[in-house]
């Protein structure tokens, strides 16, 4: 059948100026949504969320702060010194790790010759009249960690058991183990710790060995940059009774199974902060620490900001902390 023409003399209908202006923005926002949607992700925000990326907003920034005891401004250089220093010795670093045979009590320290079934801890030696300690990852059911005091140094068999009391959810905890510890000054040790919630997590804590208590620093994820994944610090010694604690929080996630760092952290203990100064929290829009060094009074960070994984951003800083060493 043919069609037929309109008829002139029929009335169109008039589509009011409101109606048409809302069909055009839903066209044009149907359009957009499409559009999104093929979009590939970008690094650099750790991946597009799909055609909802639209809505998404800028990335938050993710500045660092410096203590205002410091009294300095976190300064960008040039270029890394060439030539650093040696560390210094540390009058308070008593803390290694070994292994251990069997269960405490009836355990023993063994060498790495040892060919037998062992698990991981640290001895931490005698100091002011306090025994030597050691800490015991227990395996089992339940893994989970243990601290005994030990005979002696020369002596060292498990003579008494520590009451341990990491934090008051520990009750529902299904698992526990020390990933590293080392020791700060005044007696206290800094211990990475990964429990399980029942969801697998980290944090750093400060155990005060004197008063048999533990304080939580904060939640940590691992640095994964060095090749050893279980990594929650580094501890570096900046005089003969300070030592610099470098941690890290929060994740950013670059592409599949790459992920950087929001902050890393850096903690000053010593005699004139014994619970520990964050002189600095270093924001990933400064960088992840790839290097870091005391020269004289001034700490020195190399830093890269790998969100653009095809072109990260390199940075070196220095922090002067003669005010409070």
């Amino acid at each position: 059948m043919q069609r037929q023409p309109p008829d002139p003399t029929a009335r169109r209908a008039v589509v009011p100026p409101a109606r048409r202006i809302r069909h055009i923005v839903i066209k044009g926002l149907l359009v957009a949504f499409v559009v999104a949607g093929c979009q590939p992700d970008q690094a650099g925000d750790g991946g597009s969320d799909g055609m909802f990326g639209l809505f998404k907003g800028k990335a938050p920034k993710l500045a660092s702060t410096v203590a205002p005891a410091v009294g300095a401004a976190l300064k960008r250089e040039a270029a890394f010194p060439a030539q650093v220093p040696p560390l210094p010795p540390a009058d308070y670093d008593h803390c290694k790790p070994v292994r251990v045979a069997g269960t405490p009590p009836q355990a023993t320290f063994v060498g790495d010759d040892f060919d037998g079934k062992t698990v991981s801890g640290y001895r931490v030696g005698a100091h002011a009249g306090r025994p030597p300690l050691a800490l015991v990852n227990v395996s089992g059911l339940q893994s989970h960690l243990e601290i005994w005091e030990l005979a002696s140094d020369a002596a060292p068999t498990f003579a008494r058991q520590r009451t341990l009391q990491v934090d008051p959810q520990q009750a529902s905890w299904a698992a526990t183990r020390a990933l590293d510890a080392a020791c700060l000054p005044a007696d206290r040790l800094a211990i990475g710790l990964f429990y399980a919630n029942p969801r697998t997590q980290h944090a750093l804590y400060v155990y005060d060995v004197g008063a048999n208590t533990f304080r939580k620093v904060g939640d940590a994820v691992p640095d994964s940059s060095g090749g050893a994944p279980d990594r929650l610090f580094e501890i570096w010694p900046v005089a003969r009774d300070a030592a610099m604690v470098l941690w890290h929080s929060g994740e950013v996630r670059v592409k599949a199974e790459v992920y950087v760092r929001e902050h890393d952290h850096l903690l000053l203990y010593s005699p004139r902060h014994p619970q520990g100064l964050e002189v600095l929290d270093l924001g990933l829009d400064d960088g992840n620490v790839e290097r870091w060094a005391m020269v004289g009074h001034t700490l020195w960070l190399e830093t890269v900001d790998a969100r653009r994984i095809e072109k990260p951003t390199a940075f070196v800083w220095s922090l002067d902390l003669s005010k409070v060493l």
